[in-house]
């Protein structure tokens, strides 16, 4: 008996229903993917969440800002590029003990015998929905301060891999009229992270003259009512609205601190006035989550906060000592 070739009409056919098929499927598959990767991201937070809170109960403080090395108060802006994070002390609860052992801690964390340190991927720090961790970011060294941006070389930087969670130090909230000092500190309404004091009352182009860690008992809000830490993805590129920002340099280069060892200057710590979420990674909460980003409070709990979160709302999530969340959003 003769067998009948499928004809070219029919192979059509199959072929339209298989991308029928596939249409539906694909969506359906990247949802589930992004579902296990939020899943993750929420688990990454609160792992680092509760290495905080034991580092509390342990030396009664929060992990400081600034850690190790032999520069003194005062500091330079610069010089709080380069010491040692808030991280750092939280290696042993993420199970990263080892790492933590082999840290030259009278050295700058961004100098090269903390270089294999900084480019260890921690996976506790990285969102699985960010960009490869692989692809390291880069920043000045300590010793090319002064050097004008566009004549740095490869020796004057260091590559580092990044993280997706930051400890932010608060928000910044500037009255309606404009003021000539904007980054003065009286504009920052302080989070749970401590109590800078800085030699111009500027959180910018200033000495931090004094930091002392922060403590719960300082948290007034209520320790639910207080952000410790939030998502903060997409370095060593700057993102603005779901794109890399281009408006101030072509290769949208992060301009704070891309690696997870290093610290930040304080600056760059602070939630940009009228900041929301997802808005900008270089200045606020930011992730690559459809609809909102995850937040650690500072009692453990993880939240997920929409992009529709108002910035009033925010300032109150924040602060520490503000009078709390108003009843309408608690």
């Amino acid at each position: 008996m003769r067998r009948r070739a499928i004809t070219f009409i029919e192979l059509l056919i199959v072929i339209g229903i298989v991308a029928i098929i596939f249409a539906f499927a694909f969506p359906a598959v990247q949802s589930a993917r992004e579902s296990s990767r939020r899943i993750q991201c929420q688990n990454n937070t609160r792992q680092t969440l509760i290495g905080i809170q034991s580092h509390h109960t342990t030396f009664g403080a929060l992990p400081s800002f600034y850690n190790g090395t032999k520069l003194s108060y005062p500091l330079r802006e610069w010089d709080l590029f380069h010491m040692h994070s808030w991280r750092v002390p939280l290696l042993p609860y993420v199970e990263q003990s080892a790492l933590k052992e082999t840290i030259a801690w009278d050295l700058l964390a961004t100098e090269s015998k903390n270089l294999e340190v900084a480019q260890t991927i921690v996976p506790t720090f990285i969102c699985p929905s960010g960009n490869d961790p692989s692809e390291m970011g880069w920043g000045a060294k300590h010793g090319a301060f002064g050097t004008p941006f566009e004549q740095l070389t490869d020796h004057d930087k260091y590559r580092v891999v990044r993280s997706d969670y930051d400890a932010m130090a608060g928000i910044q909230k500037l009255p309606d009229l404009h003021v000539p000092d904007g980054d003065s500190i009286d504009y920052v309404t302080l989070g749970i992270w401590g109590w800078p004091v800085f030699s111009t009352g500027q959180t910018s182009n200033s000495r931090l003259s004094s930091y002392r860690q922060g403590k719960f008992r300082d948290v007034r809000d209520g320790l639910s009512n207080t952000i410790a830490i939030v998502e903060r993805t997409g370095k060593p590129i700057e993102y603005t609205d779901g794109r890399p920002d281009t408006s101030s340099d072509p290769n949208a280069n992060y301009p704070g601190q891309v690696g997870w060892s290093a610290s930040n200057s304080y600056m760059w710590s602070i939630n940009g006035h009228g900041i929301g979420v997802n808005d900008n990674n270089a200045r606020g909460i930011y992730s690559f989550h459809a609809g909102g980003a995850y937040v650690g409070m500072a009692d453990g709990a993880v939240r997920f906060l929409s992009e529709s979160t108002d910035y009033e709302t925010l300032i109150h999530l924040y602060g520490r000592s503000d009078g709390g969340l108003p009843e309408r959003i608690r």
